[in-house]
């Protein structure tokens, strides 16, 4: 058996100095002289397998020894683990496996006494003298004492001797439960809380899952059932009820759901119990009412044994304190036997079924058993345990607060439950079953809920008294456990049995997760769940598995009326992590080439960009107080943090404080943004005001704000700002105001209120807050802003129209939809503003980005960057070409906003700008966004509340993640290198296709034709294989072409079956006689030779002239190049000369034709001219005649050709 696979450790740098072998020779060298002597005097016998690895061991360590380690270790062992199982890795495993695994000789030495060719297939056997020898030997990782404890631990049956196999199951037994541990004790992640749009008009009594139809089902008091698919779209709602009574008098207490028959039952007030039908489509069918209870039923449990699906229990708990079963032995077929219909009359759907025949016998295939749990007390939870065989209920009294009715008593319960109900026979009765004894818990204030846990044996109590208590089924004494921490009644609890852990729900909308095992507190949700007075709520978590093997883990609570959903998220594995916790900020620095990023914790990192390496790591900033923000100043030399605290800090790179600034007068303050400028330093976040700090005053170290001479401005709390050089600063505040301040006056000079909250309104009445689960201290005020809204606006992708026209008007009225998270001004775009073209940037609320223009107070564009995805954060880069966006579920969007809002419009732009690029870098809220370049590439810094910190290009490729073990290096983009990778990532893809289609093939079975009759049985290629499949559908696809057709039975193509004598192709064609030809008659010369009319008189009509025929007036500037006109100007001037001068010769020197000027004329004159100065065009001239001449053109033009044609 090989512990290889099972082992959860890696070999690293830090296990390869802590696996020992560096102290060996330490170890060998205090060995005393006695022991060395009498190995020597046996080095010729033969030696057993641990002696042989000994020598190995100590020839390695000696070998492996450096003097450079002597000091670190100077001859003791360094442990990580209190346990030695905890501090073996790999290589002690596998010396232990070598030693073990090999077979003892027959001769015994004389130092060494053990049972040789004891263990499993006659490997080695030691006892425990034996077994700590050894290991002192193979591992010096602990000590005798401690391997003898080893020892013990693995003799379990105390036989005195362990071998490979008991050992590796130990070593396998305490992996798994090192990994339940850690897993019990992992915070669960939470995506944001959703708010599902209800059609339920009064308290939702409970949510449960169908398994049959993998859907959601909820029923509230009034009767409306509605059902919720995998994907949380609503199904269908309508409303149930019954005849008993009228509608307004009739509530619905409870339902469980009837997996095994697909049938639902519910509870009224009404003394019934109805079962419905789930498998009609159109309604919800009632087949059963179980009528004349003697008490309300209160609630339902229901249980079928998964071996015999006709064996099942309904249990209901009553007003009255009973509890109430219903035995099944027939479920399957029918739950209640109907009694034939009259003659000539229709069954009725509904079967009312009286209780009280039920209990004489009266129905075969049903009995029913009650008893009395609890006295003048509601039995307001009941549950039937198949694993003990029991029935638990609960109560809130003191006395009898959860009783146990048992069934039959067990001697232990890890003991296979046996039912000793009958095989139900048509016409014979079952058994009648009753409780056999009951055991009382007494819990002060008695209990809201419990939860039972099979696997733990464990019963969970939401106690009145704000405690929640573990129960062992048979010590009704005192719990074994009281979890305390809530502040209010405790109303729901539920085990996550995947996990170990308790979910516990109080009256003041706090949720708490517990570790069973530890029984301490490892999360603590509130402040996210819905305001307003005491309401009833339900919970129920699902944390079952879809098709594909994936946990939803899914949380549903319900608020009256209002259903709410939280999603656990998906754990990811091998996950790179920045940081500890989550990340608050990073920002790229110039002038060190480095990224700084910080967490909440306070720890900051410098980070080679490059390279991705850790440079250094300053712990601690602000103390316990939680890091919101990080900055730098113009030169790039200070960074500055702020904290929850209110203060702000100012730092070197070598993590050396410089000054602090006081910001609230040492209260807390949600510091959200500072802003370094060249005199001064601006904080805000938590208030309606801008805080300054002047240099004047940073000659302390406390350094205390300065008053703004502004004054205030906005009505709520300023959320974010922005500044452009030389004094332009502009200011967002929660209610979407944007304020534009002048830095040298700290007066301000514009309102931007397009898009600002007209009416004011309670935050605390509607605001959600949002705290981050996964650390002790909440989040930020406004980033718990962004990701409530998310929560109300991502609820809304799958939604019927009605509920979208409420959540869009829910969102409408939220206040944070208003909100700014970001201010970003265009800097490229500096000095276009006052042309009309935007230069300033915001987003925040529903992932709305808004382009204005500062210097005329106008709104130019909006556009949903994210849909339902909250708020959202932005950046640009230095020339303004792209606006990255990041959202809360850590997706990244690229837009180019190069030609965006440029020009100056009379509505607003609401149409998207190109879509760049898409990616998500991250599994959580981004924080921050940053752009730099690096190596002619534009590079996106994005910090995440998942711990990270990602660097990606513009182009959605990923560089890597600060962090991670390889290092990296930034090379200039190439779009061949990708186009390339693309290709061969296709390659690779087509190559796994053909792997996955030859494992199919390999699954091969001979054709039955072939086996029946070999002889005559011949294979088509062309139709059995794939080769021949795939070219045919290529040719198929391709253009159909005419194809030579075939002859049939051609003689020198089968000459061998025929017997015919081979011969060539020639002596296959049929040539009959030829036909007779008649004679042919002479053709009429009269008809086809007549004398033509003559076509001299015929003349073709001239065409008329291009000016002529032209209806529009054209630009000659637009229409011909410069260099034509130019030619054109010169040719009249020519043309002009040449006339006068004609007219001042009377006498002309060479005796020509008198010719009128024409175009022709006045290009060969200018070409002889040109001609006489090239003679290569003149020789071309010569060739090509008066066909035409090709110009040259001018030389201040660019090179053309222009042909001129007579």
């Amino acid at each position: 058996m090989s512990l290889k696979t099972a082992s959860p450790t890696r070999s690293s740098r830090a296990d390869m100095l802590l696996d020992g072998t560096t102290s060996k020779a330490g170890i060998e060298s205090s060995r005393t002289p006695e022991r060395t002597d009498r190995q020597e005097r046996n080095t010729h016998a033969v030696q057993p397998v641990y002696l042989k690895v000994r020598r190995q061991a100590s020839s390695k360590a000696s070998s492996s020894f450096h003097p450079s380690r002597q000091p670190l270790f100077k001859g003791k062992v360094v442990t990580m683990d209190t346990k030695i199982e905890n501090r073996l890795n790999m290589k002690d495993l596998d010396r232990l496996q070598d030693a073990f695994m090999t077979k003892t000789p027959d001769l015994k030495h004389e130092l060494v006494y053990w049972n040789e060719g004891d263990g499993y297939d006659n490997k080695l056997s030691l006892n425990k003298e034996q077994f700590c020898e050894a290991l002192s030997i193979l591992l010096n990782k602990g000590s005798r004492e401690e391997y003898g404890e080893l020892f013990d631990k693995i003799d379990v049956t105390r036989e005195g001797t362990v071998d490979w196999d008991k050992f590796a199951s130990h070593m396998l037994l305490e992996f798994y439960e090192k990994d339940d541990r850690v897993k019990s004790t992992q915070v669960p992640q939470w995506k944001d809380l959703k708010h599902l749009p209800s059609p339920h008009k009064e308290l939702i009594q409970r949510v449960a899952f169908l398994k049959n139809t993998n859907r959601y089902i909820a029923i509230s008091k009034e009767g409306t059932i509605s059902s919720w698919g995998v994907d949380m779209k609503l199904q269908r709602a309508l409303k149930t009820g019954t005849d008993s009574c009228k509608a307004r008098d009739l509530w619905v207490t409870y339902f469980v759901v009837l997996h095994n028959v697909n049938k639902i039952a519910l509870a009224f007030t009404s003394k019934e119990i109805a079962i419905y039908d789930l498998s009609s489509k159109v309604e919800f069918s009632c087949q059963y009412k179980v009528q004349n209870l003697q008490y309300t039923p209160l609630s339902l449990d229901y249980w079928s044994n998964p071996m015999n699906p006709n064996e099942a229990i309904l249990v209901f708990g009553d007003v009255g304190g009973y509890v109430n079963a219903l035995f099944f032995n027939s479920a399957q077929i029918a739950l209640f036997e109907r009694p034939p219909a009259p003659a000539g009359e229709k069954q009725e759907t509904c079967l009312n079924v009286d209780l009280h025949h039920i209990a004489i016998g009266k129905y075969k295939n049903v009995t029913y058993t009650k008893y009395q749990a609890h006295i003048k007390e509601w039995a307001r939870q009941v549950k039937y345990s198949h694993y003990l065989e029991c029935f638990i209920s609960c109560a809130t009294s003191s006395t009898r607060s959860v009783m146990i009715g048992w069934m039959e008593k067990h001697t232990s319960v890890n003991q296979p439950t046996k039912h000793s109900w009958r095989t139900y026979i048509p016409g014979s009765a079952t058994s009648k079953k009753e409780i056999q004894r009951t055991s009382s818990f007494t819990i002060q204030q008695g209990v809201n809920a419990f939860d039972f846990s099979d696997q733990l044996n464990l019963i969970a109590t939401a106690g009145v008294n704000h405690h929640v208590c573990l129960w062992n089924p048979y010590v009704v004494s005192k719990p074994n456990g009281i979890l305390r921490g809530h502040m209010a009644s405790v109303v729901q609890v539920q085990f996550i049995k995947s996990r170990g852990q308790l979910i516990s729900f109080s009256k003041d909308k706090v949720l708490r997760i517990w570790d069973v095992q530890l029984q301490v507190c490892i999360q603590r949700l509130a402040g996210m769940f819905p305001k307003g007075p005491e309401v009833y709520s339900s919970l129920f978590f699902d944390e079952g598995k879809d098709r594909h093997g994936v946990e939803r883990n899914r949380l549903f609570i319900s608020f009256n009326y209002q259903l709410t959903l939280m999603e656990m998220k998906a754990e990811i594995k091998d996950r790179i992590m920045s940081h500890e916790k989550p990340v608050v900020a990073a920002l790229y620095n110039s002038v060190y080439n480095q990224v700084v990023s910080v967490c909440q914790a306070g720890t900051m990192v410098m980070w080679m960009i490059d390279t991705g390496q850790k440079v250094k790591q300053f712990n601690g900033c602000h103390g316990s107080a939680e890091v919101t923000c990080l900055t730098q100043d113009s030169t790039e030399t200070r960074l500055l943090t702020a904290s929850t605290d209110g203060t702000v800090k100012i730092w070197d790179f070598n993590g050396h404080c410089y000054h602090t600034l006081d910001c609230s007068g040492g209260q807390p303050a949600d510091i959200g943004q500072v802003l370094s400028l060249k005199r001064s330093v601006l904080a805000v976040g938590w208030a309606k005001y801008v805080t300054v700090f002047r240099d004047t005053s940073f000659r302390e170290f406390h350094v205390l704000p300065s008053d703004w001479k502004g004054g205030q401005e906005h009505t709520e709390d300023v959320l974010c700002a922005a500044f452009m050089p030389p004094n332009i600063l502009a200011t967002g505040s929660y209610d979407g105001e944007i304020v534009i301040w002048n830095t040298n006056s700290e007066h301000s000079s514009r309102h931007l209120t397009q898009r600002m909250k007209k009416r004011t309104k309670s935050r605390s009445s509607t605001f959600v807050t949002k705290t981050r689960e996964n650390t002790n201290v909440s989040m930020m005020s406004r980033k718990a802003s962004r990701a409530s809204l998310h929560s109300r606006g991502s609820g809304t992708d799958e939604e019927t129209p009605v509920s979208e026209e409420k959540e869009q008007q829910y969102v409408e009225e939220n206040e944070y939809s208003w909100a700014i998270s970001k201010l970003l001004f265009l800097e490229a775009r500096k000095g276009n503003s006052a042309s009309g073209c935007a230069n300033l940037v915001s987003c925040g609320g529903n992932g709305i980005v808004r382009f204005w223009n500062s210097s005329h107070n106008t709104l130019m564009a909006e556009f949903t960057a994210h849909q339902h995805a909250g708020s959202i954060i932005m950046a640009s880069d230095k020339n303004n070409q792209y606006l990255v966006t990041g959202d809360v579920d850590g997706v990244l969007k690229v837009w180019e906003i190069l030609e965006y809002a440029t020009h100056s419009v009379d509505q607003p732009i609401t149409e998207q700008p190109p879509l760049r690029t898409q990616f998500q870098p991250h599994q959580d809220m981004i924080n921050t966004l940053e752009l730099c370049e690096r190596n002619e590439r534009l590079i996106i810094i994005s910090a995440s509340s998942d711990c990270s910190v990602s660097l990606w290009d513009v182009h959605g490729n990923r560089i890597g993640t600060f962090g991670q073990e390889e290092h990296w290096k930034i090379e200039p983009y190439s779009h061949v290198e990708e186009f390339e990778e693309f290709e061969e990532k296709e390659e690779e893809e087509e190559d796994i296709e053909m792997e996955v289609e030859s494992d199919h093939d390999s699954e091969w079975a001979p054709d039955p034709l072939a086996v029946e009759n070999p002889n005559e049985y011949r294979v088509d290629t062309w139709q059995s294989t794939h080769l021949g499949k795939e070219y045919q559908e290529t040719r198929r696809g391709k253009r159909q072409r005419q194809q030579p057709g075939t002859i049939p039975d051609l003689a020198y193509l089968h000459w061998e079956r025929t017997g015919a004598p081979p011969s060539g192709p020639y002596s296959a064609l049929d040539i009959p006689e030829l036909n007779k030809i008649e004679q042919p008659t002479k053709p009429d010369p009269d008809k086809y030779f007549f004398e033509r009319p003559s076509s001299v008189d015929k003349k073709l009509p001239k065409l008329p002239a291009l000016a002529d025929t032209l209806r529009t007036a054209y630009d000659e500037k637009s229409l011909f190049p410069a260099y034509i006109r130019e030619f054109e100007a010169k040719m009249k001037n020519f043309h002009t000369q040449a006339i006068s001068q004609a007219l001042s010769n009377t006498q002309p020197k060479h005796s020509q034709p008198k010719t009128r000027p024409s175009l022709q004329n006045i290009g060969l004159q200018l070409g002889a001219q040109m001609s006489s100065k090239s003679p290569k065009p003149q020789a071309a001239a010569r060739q090509k005649g008066l066909a035409g001449l090709r110009l040259k053109p001018l030389p201040q033009s660019r090179r053309s050709s222009v042909t001129t044609e007579s």
